[in-house]
């Protein structure tokens, strides 16, 4: 009689160890497709507030590239100041001639933005002329 009880003991343990890990895979499998990230470790050690701050971030960095997004398709106009990641030498025309522009005036460079020729102040970035390119 001990060993049938003791038997049946085994396997009832056995089955709900099963179970419980079955479980836990499920979540992971079909919630985060498979990927298992530091958020699932904290929140299985009980740290809620660290995968709440992970999210938070994660939204934050999202509504950051819709804002930079929506820079892209700017268009410039006088007065306005040019952004300083537009100021480096990526976007600064050095032969301008060759684009029909003409010289720009001492303490302003020439700047090739979104298909628009921007004449802007190297040390403020005020915007002084902005001319549409035609290619």
């Amino acid at each position: 009689m001990k060993r049938f009880l003791t038997a049946s003991l085994a396997v009832l343990m056995l089955s709900g160890a099963a179970s419980a890990a079955s479980a836990q895979d499920y979540r992971r499998d079909h919630n985060n497709n498979g990927r298992y990230d530091s958020r699932d470790r904290a929140y299985d050690q009980g740290r809620h507030d660290q995968a709440r701050r992970e999210d938070r971030r994660d939204a934050r960095d999202d509504r950051r590239e819709a804002r930079e997004d929506r820079r892209e398709y700017r268009r410039w106009a006088r007065g306005q100041r040019l952004d300083a990641r537009y100021r480096g030498n990526g976007y600064y025309v050095s032969d301008y001639r060759r684009y029909g522009l003409r010289a720009p005036p001492r303490g302003y460079r020439w700047h090739h933005v979104n298909d628009q020729y921007v004449l802007a102040a190297v040390a403020t970035g005020l915007i002084a002329s902005v001319i549409i390119a035609n290619h």
